[in-house]
Formats: C-alpha cells, structure tokens, sequence
C-alpha cells in the first residue's frame, strides 16, 4: 500500500506568506459509506482472521485520510494497531493522525515506531525530520541523521534533500547546505526549493548569490502580494534594484495598502538613480500612513540629496518625533544633528 502522504519541510517566509501549510479540513456532517476496499490479504496461521482485520481497518484508515475524514480514520488505525502494534504503515499513518491533531510529541512516537518496523519508511523519516526541523529551537542533530538514511534508500530525493539543506544551513554548514539545494533544484525544480536556498543564501551574506534564485520564485509566483515584497525585499539585499522596483510593482498592484512597501521601493528607485520616483513613493507612504516615520526619514534623505537642508530638518524632525527609540528614531536623531549644523551657517 502506498502511502498517501509525503511532505517537504516548509518553513521558508514564502512559505508563510503563501500558506502553503496543510489546512485544517471538518468531516462532512453527514455520516458516509465505508469507503471501498480492495479484497482482504489471505488469511494465514493461527493470527490470520486477526491479522486480516488489521488489514482492513489499516485501508479503511487510509481511505478515510484521503477523504478529510480524521476521526474515523484515528478509530480505524486504533483497531489495526491493537491487533498489529508493529505495522510500519499503521504507525505512519497514525503520525498523520497526531499531527492533524496538533499532536507533535504522539506524531514523533508514530513516526519513530514505523520507523522502528521499517527503516525504509522513508515518508515517517522525513515527517520526522520535518517535525525536528520545525521545532523551537530546531533540532537539525535529530534531523541530518534521519534524512540521510533515507536518501540512502530513494537517492536524490527532492523532497529530502531540500529539508536535508535546512537542517545543514541550520548547523552553519552553507556549503553542505548549498549542494543538497542545488541537488533538489536539480531533480526537481521548484518555487519553495529555491526561495528556501535563496534565504539561505542571503542570511549567510551571499545575497548576490541568492538573485538568480529570486528571479526564478518571481517566475512561478502569480498573485501573492506578500511573496513578491519579499521577495523585493530580498533582491534589494543582493543589490537586483531593477528587479526591486519590478517586484514592488507586481505586489503593490496587488494590494496597494502597505506604506512600507512604497518605502522600500522607493529606496530601490533611489539606488538606480530615480530620485523623483524615489520620493513619489515615500510621499505615496505618508498619504496611507502620515505618522510613518520611515517614510519620513527617506524624504529627508532626498531632500537632503537635492539640496534642501532646511526642508530635511522639518523631515528629520518628523521623524524623530514618530520613530522614538526605534532604529529609524535613532537614525533620524543622528541626521538631524547634522541638518541643523548645516543650517546654522
């Protein structure tokens, strides 16, 4: 029986903001048939009528798993585990269970007694390392060991080598981190592996590495606001500017509501030398959000870069007065000083 479920650790902010998390699904109110059910296995020995039982209840689960239907399928696996407590399948699917459930430590049981049955359940070590992975702080220790056992059993895995890549980067081991990416990107390209490798990239300072990577998320992301302005953000790190104000474009068609968002392109704007457009998106920031200090800031910068110091210092002031103590409120105090040295002359 093949298993139904297999998962990709997903942790990456595209991740998050695309919600590409498993969402929780209610049984129909309405009770249905007992799904279908291929013929029971033959019946063998003195345990054969019991073991057949198990047998069915363990397909009945799975039907009922693939039918959002979790209550029914827990019962079914509680029966076949009573009679077959070491069934590799029924305990993965019981981890399934526990982790719809919410029930990390009980889905961590499951998945380590399938494991215990069957080394080669390769779907409860990476669910497990999932789990590791997932944790607060993760477990990456826990994790390595298990997804590399079982890339030992399904070589090249893109599913494994892309969790086997968060848990090295996790441990500091970029470059053992980078060729399990490259690996999975290899074998089976797709957005999460390669925003998760950009991330990577860009937490560990190599951000002009990570560009190639973003522009391909840009490719395959449609209409996701949140996914693009990360996704902006991140080229800015990696000085893509051009790809910056492209991104923020596509997001901000989308859901023109977010101040910082203008900010932050127009910050992209100034770096290419497009100041006048630069301060139409700080300006745009401060129609949507008047107290926005950042914006606030951005303007006195370039009124500051044209020539208009006494005009700055009333920005500055500004900003200083809504930033507080913030990094922006601080940055903004160190500013002023300087504007009003300037305006003393």
């Amino acid at each position: 029986m093949a298993p139904v479920s297999r998962r990709a650790l997903r942790l990456s902010p595209l991740v998050a903001a695309a919600a590409l998390s498993l969402a929780a699904c209610g049984g129909s109110e309405t009770p249905a048939k007992n799904p279908e059910l291929v013929a029971d296995p033959p019946l063998e020995g003195d345990n054969g009528p019991a073991q057949g039982a198990a047998q069915t209840d363990l397909q009945r689960a799975v039907a009922y798993i693939k039918n959002d239907r979790w209550a029914e399928a827990k019962a079914s696996l509680e029966r076949s585990l009573a009679t077959s407590p070491k069934s590799a399948e029924a305990n993965y699917y019981m981890g399934l269970v526990h982790e719809k459930e919410n029930d990390l430590a009980g889905a961590e049981a499951s998945y380590k007694a399938s494991l215990a049955a069957d080394p080669g359940m390769v779907e409860a070590a990476q669910n497990l390392a999932a789990i590791y992975l997932s944790a607060s702080p993760p477990r990456p220790d826990d994790a390595i060991p298990l997804l590399r056992k079982a890339l030992e059993k399904v070589p090249g895995d893109p599913g494994l080598l892309q969790n086997l890549g968060y848990a090295l980067g996790a441990k500091g081991d970029i470059e053992g981190a980078s060729k399990a990416y490259e690996a999975a990107i290899a074998k089976q390209d797709s957005v999460e592996a390669r925003f998760a490798y950009a991330t990577l990239l860009t937490e560990a300072k190599q951000a002009d590495k990570a560009v190639p990577h973003l522009k391909k998320v840009l490719e395959g992301t449609k209409d996701n606001a949140p996914v693009l302005a990360t996704v902006a953000r991140m080229l800015a790190f990696g000085k893509a500017y051009g790809d910056c104000v492209a991104a923020f474009d596509r997001a901000i068609k989308l859901k023109g509501d977010d101040p910082e968002w203008f900010v932050r392109r127009g910050t992209c704007r100034h770096e290419l030398k497009d100041e006048a457009g630069a301060m139409s998106d700080y300006q745009a920031a401060l129609k949507l959000k008047p107290d926005f200090a950042a914006a606030h800031y951005y303007v006195g910068l370039s009124q500051l870069d044209s020539r208009k110091p006494q005009s700055a210092q009333l920005s500055m002031e500004k900003a200083v007065q809504y930033g507080g103590d913030s990094p922006i409120g601080k940055a903004a105090r160190e500013k002023l000083k300087l504007l009003k040295s300037i305006n003393k002359k």
